[in-house]
């Protein structure tokens, strides 16, 4: 575990950021969320405040919520950390969250959060190096994709008792597809020089 943590120093970074906020949260200190919500593109301008387009994706309101995120953060995160680098991870974690997060305020407005957006960005990007890739040696067993993929239409069809970011789960499903071909097309281009 301890070899983890060295080896993936910023999904570790993130999953401890997103821990303390939500403790923090969880004893009334609020502040961390009101400084991190992500506010309207109008407001974004007047303010200067960018960090807030990244900000949604490091609050979470339930125990739930943030497990689910977590362990896939940590699981996938961690494997394309080791395998590709911090920087490579930093860049889809970013690209992810800014597309992501900005999606789904225009779409239902900054009343949302969760690392979910990046999450799928996640599944994505090791979906498609699988199929990419696969001599990469990652991937995601079907079920699980065809799981998560349900799990998307189902975020839609409205049924649950929670709301569910679902512009950005599915921006950030198509940010991490996108991103492995990025890796797949890089690598290619390396190869060929």
């Amino acid at each position: 575990m301890l070899a983890d943590l060295t080896q993936a120093p910023f999904t570790s970074s993130i999953l401890a950021i997103c821990l303390v906020i939500y403790l923090l949260a969880m004893v009334g200190v609020s502040s961390p969320y009101l400084w991190l919500k992500i506010q309207p593109i109008a407001m974004l301008v007047d303010t200067g405040q960018w960090w807030r387009v990244l900000g949604p994706a490091l609050i979470h309101f339930s125990v739930l919520h943030i497990a689910f995120n977590l362990l896939w953060w940590w699981s996938l995160g961690k494997q394309i950390e080791i395998t590709f680098g911090l920087s490579s991870l930093l860049m889809l974690f970013v690209f992810s969250a800014v597309v992501s997060n900005v999606a789904q305020l225009l779409v239902s407005g900054p009343n949302f959060g969760g690392l979910s957006g990046v999450v799928y960005a996640l599944v994505g990007c090791v979906w498609w190096l699988g199929w990419l890739k696969p001599s990469w040696g990652l991937s995601l067993p079907k079920p699980i994709i065809g799981f998560l993929l349900v799990w998307l239409v189902v975020g839609y069809l409205d049924v649950l008792p929670v709301h569910m970011a679902n512009t950005a789960h599915t921006v950030g499903l198509i940010c991490g597809c996108l991103f492995a071909w990025f890796l797949v097309t890089r690598a290619k281009n390396a190869s060929a020089q």
